[in-house]
């Protein structure tokens, strides 16, 4: 029996709003954005909403273009054309959080709503917080960092004060053309070629109370966010390749975290603490596989009850049993037998 497969390209997109912002930078810098969308397959005229979602492999070209036709600053630059409705709801709700830290992590929670192709994490140290950004796309693009630092920057000086700077800016390529601009900008050092891209700040700025914090109205923002965000079956990249290694070690019997964790080259604490960040648990998604893939056995007249408890790594088909009617309302037979009569009818 083949194995299912989540389907990648249905996940990976990106808000249109923030491919808007990139065109009316690269216009800026003199260049036809228009035609340099076309010639990646994206018709930008024929989008009506900075709500819609294009696909990330296409979008990414673009980056890659902009990053060999511009300059270091370009990706700061692209932050200036991003408003508060270019990334729907969370625009709103990033406005309305409580501090720094607050924003950073809705901005975390909520990241696949710009755009799935990246990991970032807020890490606690001594007297200061490191936000980490790290591109997962298979063409990357050090400048899409620039431009979501920049953002959180603009957001900073907004609501925490115009003297609002970074402890320190680490980025991991060589210092370039552009790049005293960027200095200027982020009002604090750059320190090229770091083993990881953050941007590093103290932690009184990071926990002080902004200005224009309003819970409850950024509480209705996430209300919006979720409903936007299962709406469009958003997910990110991460998450997708963990459930995908899931569904493929069950195939083949029990599995185990550290399993996937070895699979993705990560340790224990690391897969899960990622999967925190996306407020899930390995167990929420092991049992999502299980139950995928106990439907489609039943589909499937070639594979007995026990067998599937087996592939499933359940210790035995009682467990299997009472985890499908919790599935489904029924038992792996009754399901089975309604489907054959739907066939039949």
């Amino acid at each position: 029996m083949n194995q299912p497969r989540l389907q990648p390209e249905r996940y990976n997109t990106s808000i249109a709003g923030w491919s808007f912002a990139l065109a009316d930078a690269l216009n800026s810098y003199g260049h036809d954005a228009t035609q340099v969308f076309k010639d990646v397959g994206i018709d930008l005229e024929s989008i009506d909403s900075p709500a819609a979602r294009l696909p990330v492999d296409r979008v990414q070209q673009v980056w890659r273009y902009a990053e060999d036709n511009t300059d270091d600053y370009f990706g700061v630059h692209v932050s200036e054309f991003i408003t508060p409705t270019s990334l729907h709801a969370l625009g709103f709700a990033l406005w309305c959080s409580s501090t720094l830290k607050d924003l950073f992590e809705r901005y975390i929670r909520y990241r696949c709503v710009l755009s799935h192709m990246h990991f970032c994490e807020l890490v606690e140290q001594e007297d200061s917080f490191s936000l980490n950004l790290v591109d997962e796309r298979a063409v990357k693009s050090e400048i899409t960092q620039d431009a979501a630092t920049g953002l959180f920057l603009r957001m900073a000086r907004q609501l925490y004060g115009p003297e609002f700077s970074p402890r320190a800016i680490q980025i991991t390529r060589p210092v370039g053309s552009g790049s005293d601009r960027l200095a200027d900008f982020y009002g604090a050092a750059l320190q090229a070629e770091s083993d990881n891209y953050a941007l590093v700040i103290d932690s009184e700025a990071v926990n002080t109370r902004l200005r224009f914090a309003n819970p409850s109205l950024a509480a209705q923002q996430d209300a919006i966010i979720e409903r936007y965000i299962s709406e469009h079956g958003l997910i990110s990249e991460y998450l997708l390749r963990v459930r995908t290694e899931i569904l493929s070690q069950l195939g083949q019997g029990s599995v185990g975290i550290e399993q996937i964790a070895d699979k993705l080259s990560v340790t224990v604490r690391t897969l899960q603490r990622r999967l925190a960040s996306e407020n899930r648990s390995y167990n929420e998604l092991l049992e999502e596989a299980r139950k995928q893939l106990a439907l489609d056995y039943a589909r499937d007249q070639g594979v007995s009850a026990t067998e599937a408890a087996f592939r499933l790594g359940f210790n035995d088909s009682s467990s299997f049993g009472r985890s499908f009617k919790r599935w489904t309302g029924q038992s792996f037979t009754e399901y089975r037998r309604e489907l054959e009569n739907k066939k039949g009818a």
